[in-house]
Protein backbone atom coordinates (compact mmCIF):
# COMPACT_ATOMS: atom_id res chain seq x y z
CA UNK A 1 0.00 0.00 0.00
CA UNK A 2 1.21 3.27 -1.44
CA UNK A 3 1.63 5.68 1.98
CA UNK A 4 1.34 9.83 0.72
CA UNK A 5 4.27 11.61 2.95
CA UNK A 6 3.18 15.69 3.10
CA UNK A 7 6.25 17.27 3.52
CA UNK A 8 6.02 20.72 6.01
CA UNK A 9 8.96 22.33 5.03
CA UNK A 10 8.85 24.98 2.64
CA UNK A 11 9.67 25.53 -0.98
CA UNK A 12 13.32 26.93 -1.17
CA UNK A 13 13.85 28.24 -4.48
CA UNK A 14 17.32 28.91 -5.49
CA UNK A 15 17.71 32.73 -7.00
CA UNK A 16 20.63 31.89 -8.91
CA UNK A 17 19.19 28.99 -11.04
CA UNK A 18 16.28 31.59 -11.80
CA UNK A 19 18.54 34.54 -12.70
CA UNK A 20 18.03 36.51 -16.17
CA UNK A 21 21.61 36.82 -16.43
CA UNK A 22 21.78 32.98 -16.46
CA UNK A 23 19.10 32.91 -18.87
CA UNK A 24 20.59 35.28 -21.37
CA UNK A 25 23.97 33.59 -21.66
CA UNK A 26 22.02 30.14 -22.38
CA UNK A 27 20.30 32.34 -25.11
CA UNK A 28 23.67 33.14 -26.38
CA UNK A 29 25.19 29.31 -25.96
CA UNK A 30 23.07 28.87 -29.38
CA UNK A 31 24.66 30.70 -31.64
CA UNK A 32 27.88 29.20 -33.47
CA UNK A 33 31.17 31.45 -32.78
CA UNK A 34 29.63 33.08 -29.55
CA UNK A 35 31.36 33.63 -26.35
CA UNK A 36 28.86 35.27 -22.94
CA UNK A 37 30.26 38.15 -21.76
CA UNK A 38 28.97 38.60 -18.68
CA UNK A 39 29.33 42.15 -17.10
CA UNK A 40 30.12 41.41 -13.19
CA UNK A 41 32.54 40.16 -10.78
CA UNK A 42 34.16 36.81 -11.51
CA UNK A 43 31.91 34.92 -8.98
CA UNK A 44 28.73 35.84 -10.79
CA UNK A 45 30.39 34.30 -13.94
CA UNK A 46 31.87 31.25 -11.99
CA UNK A 47 28.75 30.36 -10.36
CA UNK A 48 26.43 30.87 -13.90
CA UNK A 49 29.66 28.64 -15.67
CA UNK A 50 28.90 26.07 -12.76
CA UNK A 51 25.03 25.21 -13.05
CA UNK A 52 25.81 25.25 -17.00
CA UNK A 53 28.14 22.89 -17.24
CA UNK A 54 26.59 20.52 -14.32
CA UNK A 55 23.17 20.62 -16.78
CA UNK A 56 24.33 20.31 -20.28
CA UNK A 57 27.67 18.17 -19.49
CA UNK A 58 29.42 20.62 -21.81
CA UNK A 59 32.38 22.97 -21.65
CA UNK A 60 30.69 26.32 -21.33
CA UNK A 61 32.66 29.27 -22.71
CA UNK A 62 31.67 32.11 -20.29
CA UNK A 63 33.57 34.99 -20.00
CA UNK A 64 33.55 38.33 -17.56
CA UNK A 65 34.33 41.96 -17.16
CA UNK A 66 35.94 40.71 -13.25
CA UNK A 67 34.67 43.96 -11.64
CA UNK A 68 36.04 44.33 -8.45
CA UNK A 69 35.47 46.87 -5.92
CA UNK A 70 37.32 49.81 -7.15
CA UNK A 71 35.71 49.07 -10.70
CA UNK A 72 32.23 49.16 -8.81
CA UNK A 73 32.53 52.67 -7.85
CA UNK A 74 34.67 54.62 -10.03
CA UNK A 75 32.53 52.78 -13.59
CA UNK A 76 33.19 49.50 -15.31
CA UNK A 77 34.43 51.11 -19.05
CA UNK A 78 38.02 50.05 -18.53
CA UNK A 79 36.78 46.65 -17.81
CA UNK A 80 34.29 46.23 -20.61
CA UNK A 81 37.04 47.66 -23.07
CA UNK A 82 39.49 45.39 -21.97
CA UNK A 83 37.56 42.20 -22.16
CA UNK A 84 36.17 42.34 -25.65
CA UNK A 85 39.90 43.12 -27.00
CA UNK A 86 41.54 40.28 -24.57
CA UNK A 87 38.56 37.90 -26.15
CA UNK A 88 39.43 38.68 -29.82
CA UNK A 89 43.29 38.05 -29.15
CA UNK A 90 42.77 35.17 -27.55
CA UNK A 91 39.52 33.53 -29.17
CA UNK A 92 38.50 35.35 -32.32
CA UNK A 93 34.98 35.21 -31.57
CA UNK A 94 31.98 35.73 -34.66
CA UNK A 95 29.74 37.58 -32.17
CA UNK A 96 29.99 38.83 -28.55
CA UNK A 97 26.88 38.95 -26.62
CA UNK A 98 27.32 41.16 -23.44
CA UNK A 99 24.74 40.42 -20.44
CA UNK A 100 24.55 42.76 -17.34
CA UNK A 101 24.18 41.65 -14.00
CA UNK A 102 22.65 42.92 -10.81
CA UNK A 103 26.10 44.05 -9.96
CA UNK A 104 26.19 46.73 -12.75
CA UNK A 105 22.59 47.40 -12.97
CA UNK A 106 22.39 48.31 -9.32
CA UNK A 107 25.35 51.26 -10.05
CA UNK A 108 23.79 52.13 -13.45
CA UNK A 109 26.41 51.66 -15.95
CA UNK A 110 25.94 53.54 -19.26
CA UNK A 111 26.02 50.88 -21.18
CA UNK A 112 25.00 52.05 -24.81
CA UNK A 113 27.04 55.14 -24.15
CA UNK A 114 30.31 52.68 -23.11
CA UNK A 115 29.91 50.63 -26.27
CA UNK A 116 29.09 53.55 -28.21
CA UNK A 117 32.91 55.07 -27.24
CA UNK A 118 34.49 51.57 -27.54
CA UNK A 119 33.32 51.58 -31.18
CA UNK A 120 34.81 55.21 -31.18
CA UNK A 121 37.69 53.96 -30.14
CA UNK A 122 38.12 50.92 -32.04
CA UNK A 123 36.95 51.32 -35.77
CA UNK A 124 38.76 47.93 -36.69
CA UNK A 125 36.02 45.81 -34.91
CA UNK A 126 33.28 47.81 -36.65
CA UNK A 127 32.21 44.56 -38.57
CA UNK A 128 31.97 42.34 -34.54
CA UNK A 129 28.74 42.19 -33.63
CA UNK A 130 27.95 42.88 -29.85
CA UNK A 131 24.46 42.26 -28.48
CA UNK A 132 23.81 44.36 -25.66
CA UNK A 133 21.20 42.72 -23.21
CA UNK A 134 20.09 43.98 -20.03
CA UNK A 135 19.82 40.86 -17.45
CA UNK A 136 19.64 42.20 -14.18
CA UNK A 137 19.42 39.08 -11.99
CA UNK A 138 17.21 40.94 -9.08
CA UNK A 139 14.31 40.88 -11.03
CA UNK A 140 12.68 38.60 -13.48
CA UNK A 141 13.55 35.12 -13.73
CA UNK A 142 15.42 32.78 -16.34
CA UNK A 143 12.94 32.66 -19.58
CA UNK A 144 13.12 37.20 -19.07
CA UNK A 145 16.79 36.54 -19.58
CA UNK A 146 16.27 34.38 -22.52
CA UNK A 147 13.69 36.21 -24.27
CA UNK A 148 15.48 39.55 -23.78
CA UNK A 149 18.71 38.01 -25.43
CA UNK A 150 16.79 36.66 -28.10
CA UNK A 151 14.95 39.98 -28.71
CA UNK A 152 18.45 41.60 -29.01
CA UNK A 153 19.81 38.77 -31.37
CA UNK A 154 16.68 39.79 -33.83
CA UNK A 155 17.30 43.33 -33.53
CA UNK A 156 20.55 43.44 -34.32
CA UNK A 157 21.59 40.75 -36.52
CA UNK A 158 18.67 40.04 -39.31
CA UNK A 159 19.01 42.00 -42.57
CA UNK A 160 16.47 42.54 -45.40
CA UNK A 161 16.22 41.03 -48.18
CA UNK A 162 14.42 39.19 -50.84
CA UNK A 163 11.79 36.41 -49.28
CA UNK A 164 12.42 33.41 -49.22
CA UNK A 165 9.14 31.44 -49.94
CA UNK A 166 10.58 27.91 -47.89
CA UNK A 167 12.55 29.69 -45.10
CA UNK A 168 10.58 29.67 -41.56
CA UNK A 169 11.90 31.22 -38.49
CA UNK A 170 11.80 29.29 -35.34
CA UNK A 171 12.21 31.24 -32.23
CA UNK A 172 12.53 28.79 -29.32
CA UNK A 173 12.06 29.51 -25.67
CA UNK A 174 13.65 28.75 -23.03
CA UNK A 175 11.63 25.99 -21.82
CA UNK A 176 12.78 23.67 -25.22
CA UNK A 177 15.56 21.41 -24.75
CA UNK A 178 18.52 20.60 -27.16
CA UNK A 179 16.68 17.49 -28.04
CA UNK A 180 13.11 19.40 -28.55
CA UNK A 181 14.65 21.55 -30.68
CA UNK A 182 16.16 18.71 -32.34
CA UNK A 183 12.60 17.23 -32.87
CA UNK A 184 10.94 20.59 -34.24
CA UNK A 185 13.60 20.89 -36.76
CA UNK A 186 12.79 17.25 -37.95
CA UNK A 187 8.73 18.30 -37.99
CA UNK A 188 9.38 21.42 -39.69
CA UNK A 189 11.98 19.97 -42.52
CA UNK A 190 9.53 17.15 -43.09
CA UNK A 191 6.88 19.58 -44.57
CA UNK A 192 9.37 20.61 -47.00
CA UNK A 193 10.63 24.02 -44.98
CA UNK A 194 14.32 25.50 -44.34
CA UNK A 195 14.22 26.05 -40.39
CA UNK A 196 16.09 28.90 -39.09
CA UNK A 197 16.15 28.18 -35.47
CA UNK A 198 16.73 31.12 -32.76
CA UNK A 199 18.79 30.26 -31.02
CA UNK A 200 19.59 26.34 -31.78
CA UNK A 201 20.16 24.82 -28.45
CA UNK A 202 20.69 21.38 -30.36
CA UNK A 203 23.56 21.95 -32.53
CA UNK A 204 25.74 23.47 -29.79
CA UNK A 205 24.26 21.77 -26.31
CA UNK A 206 23.66 18.56 -27.32
CA UNK A 207 26.17 16.43 -25.82
CA UNK A 208 28.45 16.10 -28.32
CA UNK A 209 32.40 15.56 -27.83
CA UNK A 210 34.71 17.52 -30.26
CA UNK A 211 37.95 16.39 -31.12
CA UNK A 212 39.41 19.83 -28.77
CA UNK A 213 38.53 22.25 -26.48
CA UNK A 214 37.38 25.64 -28.41
CA UNK A 215 36.90 28.83 -26.47
CA UNK A 216 33.99 29.88 -28.19
CA UNK A 217 30.55 27.37 -28.98
CA UNK A 218 31.04 25.01 -31.57
CA UNK A 219 27.46 24.81 -33.41
CA UNK A 220 24.17 26.48 -33.48
CA UNK A 221 22.79 28.90 -35.68
CA UNK A 222 25.46 31.00 -37.77
CA UNK A 223 25.86 34.32 -38.18
CA UNK A 224 25.02 33.50 -42.28
CA UNK A 225 21.73 31.99 -41.25
CA UNK A 226 20.90 35.24 -38.71
CA UNK A 227 21.51 37.75 -41.24
CA UNK A 228 19.02 35.96 -43.47
CA UNK A 229 16.49 35.33 -40.99
CA UNK A 230 14.93 39.13 -42.14
CA UNK A 231 13.94 37.12 -45.20
CA UNK A 232 11.97 34.05 -44.17
CA UNK A 233 8.28 34.36 -45.27
CA UNK A 234 6.82 33.10 -42.02
CA UNK A 235 7.66 33.35 -37.81
CA UNK A 236 7.14 30.00 -35.23
CA UNK A 237 7.09 31.40 -31.62
CA UNK A 238 7.43 28.56 -29.78
CA UNK A 239 6.03 29.98 -26.27
CA UNK A 240 4.57 33.37 -25.15
CA UNK A 241 8.03 34.83 -23.76
CA UNK A 242 9.59 34.95 -27.20
CA UNK A 243 6.47 36.38 -28.80
CA UNK A 244 8.25 39.57 -28.29
CA UNK A 245 11.34 38.73 -30.59
CA UNK A 246 8.33 37.80 -33.35
CA UNK A 247 6.91 40.56 -33.32
CA UNK A 248 10.37 42.79 -33.68
CA UNK A 249 11.01 41.14 -36.96
CA UNK A 250 7.17 41.32 -37.91
CA UNK A 251 7.81 45.51 -37.32
CA UNK A 252 11.26 45.08 -38.97
CA UNK A 253 10.58 42.88 -41.97
CA UNK A 254 6.79 42.46 -42.30
CA UNK A 255 6.97 38.70 -41.65
CA UNK A 256 4.01 36.86 -40.85
CA UNK A 257 3.79 35.33 -37.15
CA UNK A 258 2.21 32.80 -35.03
CA UNK A 259 2.82 31.93 -31.35
CA UNK A 260 2.16 28.89 -29.84
CA UNK A 261 2.29 28.80 -26.02
CA UNK A 262 3.53 25.81 -24.44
Amino acid sequence: MAMVSVPNKSVVVNPLKQSQTLGAAMAFLGLKGMVPLLHGSQGCTAFAKVILVRHFREAIPLATTAMTEVTTILGGEDNITQAILTLMEKSNPEIIGLCTTGLTETRGDDMQGILKDFRKSHPELDSLPIILVSSPDFKGALQDGFAAAVEGIVRELPEAGRTIPQQVNILAGSAFTPGDIQQVKDIVAEFGLVPIVVPDLSASMDGHLDDSWSPITVGGTTLEQLRKVGSSCFTIALGESVRGAAEILEQRFEIPLRCLQN
